[in-house]
């Protein structure tokens, strides 16, 4: 066995973290790929890093040796976490020899390879069915197995339904529902801190008991956010955690997104963005004043609200004076209809395939990766008129010829989405 050098699936034991960011970064991002009408951005020499655009969980792949993760505690070098450390979880019931029997044929972590004829494929279905016809009485066996802290990854196209054995199980939880499923998954939320892992966690809890458990879930993303700021998530991509903040937070979680913007520019703005209700509208309007780190990625999300919040559209008819010349490519797609989307996304379905990205880009500090595409190939004639008066009114505020050049891209884009909406430019 091997110990993996990331700390991805690791046991958090409910570290309490204080900060989600250690130390300042710069505004400017180091991009190593941008495409579309925005320009590429420069990257830094120094910090020339290249990470993995999906960084793998860790898992034990079929044929290769089992990865165990550390607990956090002990990866803390200053033994503080230790001392932070909740109460340790009554022991677990001892599993049924049956479904403990079920579990390790499922999850079997040294075997040569995975199911892969058809019989064998529907043998493993039909012991997960079995597993889950135990109910209540199998989720021993399963809480046995995911405290264990190692994983099997099955491979892409395995027929068996799931990435990974960790997957399968987590599904069962939901399968067998009831009190016993919430509490195995509950548990099992707080004591990993792989990125995926607590963003699928926090869905299935949702499923589960809707509204229920959404606390525990900003207080996993809160924990593991903050291992990654002081570099216990080394190479992760921290981006499920932010789509935890936005998808179950509220006003509660904007410091958190402003503390974390010093660090992950683009992934605080997108959550920001996606707030209910334009919750993250006054603090993008404050960074794009410059009151704070990410104006550029503020000033972005607010072109990609100022369809539909008029206060993101008052904002960015004030700032469009002051907007530098260089700037006005990146809003171009923004202004069209397309919106930020996670690259690494765990609880969205992917909306467009990537002949339909419009942009793709990886920036290496905070390992961030995203792209934008429009919300529909199609937009609904009310939002293209709502997109072409915001241009029109952009073209009266400022006479900067990329300013100019960018707006009439727009409106072209726009054409091409809708052309029998749009008005021929005069």
């Amino acid at each position: 066995m091997t110990t993996s050098p990331h700390k991805l699936g690791v046991v958090r034991g409910r570290v309490l973290a204080s900060a989600l960011v250690v130390g300042a970064a710069s505004f400017g991002a180091w991009l190593l790929l941008k495409r579309g009408h925005a320009p590429a951005r420069s990257i830094e020499p120094a910090v020339a890093c290249v990470y993995p655009q999906n960084f793998p969980r860790a898992t034990a792949s079929v044929g290769s040796s089992t990865r165990v993760l550390p607990n956090a505690a002990t990866a803390d070098k200053d033994g503080a976490a230790a001392a932070n450390v909740a109460a340790t979880p009554a022991p677990l019931p001892e599993p049924t020899p049956y479904s403990r029997q079920l579990v390790g044929v499922l999850c079997r972590l040294h075997q040569k390879s995975i199911p892969q004829t058809p019989e064998q494929i529907v043998e493993w279905k039909l012991n997960l069915q079995q597993l889950v016809a135990q109910g209540p009485g199998a989720v021993a066996a399963i809480r046995e197995f995911l405290q264990k802290n190692v994983d099997l990854d099955f491979g892409p196209g395995n027929g068996l339904g799931y990435a990974s054995a960790r997957a399968a199980m987590f599904d069962a939880l939901v399968q067998i529902g009831g009190a016993e499923g919430i509490a195995g998954t509950l548990q099992t939320l707080q004591n990993t801190a792989d990125p995926r892992e607590i963003a699928v966690l926090a869905q299935n809890l949702e499923k589960l008991a809707p509204g229920e458990h959404r606390q525990e879930a900003i207080a996993a993303a809160r924990e593991a956010l903050a291992m990654a700021a002081s570099g216990k998530l080394e190479g992760a991509d921290v981006a499920p955690l932010f789509e935890v903040l936005h998808a179950y937070g509220d006003t509660s979680v904007l410091t958190d997104l402003m503390q974390a913007a010093k660090q992950w520019n683009y992934y605080s703005a997108i959550a920001l963005a996606q707030l209910p209700d334009g919750a993250g509208i006054p603090s993008l309007i404050e960074m794009a004043q410059g009151k704070s780190g990410g104006s550029l990625n503020a000033l972005e999300m607010l072109t990609q609200l100022s369809a539909q919040y008029p206060e993101a559209r008052a904002a960015l008819l004030e700032q469009a004076g002051k907007i530098s010349p260089n700037v006005w490519p990146y809003l171009t797609p923004l202004l069209a209809g397309d919106l930020y989307h996670y690259q690494d996304s765990a609880l969205d379905n992917p909306l467009l395939g990537e002949g339909k990205r419009s942009n793709s880009a990886h920036v290496v500090m905070g390992n961030q990766n995203f792209y934008t595409a429009p919300a529909a190939e199609i937009l609904a004639p009310d939002e293209i008129n709502r997109r072409l008066a915001l241009i029109d009114e952009l073209q009266t505020v400022t006479s900067d010829p990329a300013a100019l050049k960018a707006l009439q891209q727009a409106r072209d884009l726009l054409a091409r989405r809708h052309p029998q909406t749009v008005a021929v430019s005069p």
